[in-house]
């Protein structure tokens, strides 16, 4: 499971390195080598294991394609760019340009542990992000229990 928060810089050949403690969360021989890397919901990129991105796909395919909304997500999502990166010695990965337009990515970013993924973030639009959901964390988590999820289970 990807989790924590760290503060990185994508160098002048787009590259960025990616947490040692990140990286060993994936197992290479179950889930694959590398990583698929993705525009995420929020303007950040999200970067999945490959077993976990097929996964995901496959969920996604499942959807109904006479709903709208699914339909529109699925057009949006596979329309997007995917690519598999690998990591050289030092940890990084190169993020393509359009990924990096679409996130807004400059110099300064934050790459976050979130369960299943990781995400890549424009730091002040992390920072942005998180100021403007803080206030309401104890609201959201007090409303997501009482759907049901009992973490003492």
């Amino acid at each position: 499971m990807f989790t924590g928060k760290h503060l990185h810089t994508i160098d002048d050949n787009s590259r960025v390195a990616i947490p040692s403690s990140l990286r060993k969360c994936i197992d290479e021989k179950k889930e694959g080598k590398g990583f698929v890397i993705t525009p995420g919901l929020d303007k950040c990129l999200a970067i999945y294991s490959p077993q976990h991105f097929d996964e995901l796909t496959g969920k996604l395919k499942e959807l109904m394609f006479t709903n709208q909304k699914a339909r529109t997500f699925q057009r949006l999502f596979f329309s997007r760019s995917s690519s598999f990166v690998t990591c050289d010695k030092q940890g990084r990965i190169i993020i393509p340009q359009p990924h990096k337009d679409y996130a807004g990515l400059k110099k300064d970013v934050v790459i976050i542990g979130v369960m299943d993924r990781i995400e890549i973030w424009d730091l002040q639009q992390w920072n942005e992000y998180e100021e403007d959901h803080e206030q309401n964390f104890e609201k959201d988590a007090e409303d997501l229990f009482q759907l049901g999820y009992n973490p003492n289970k």
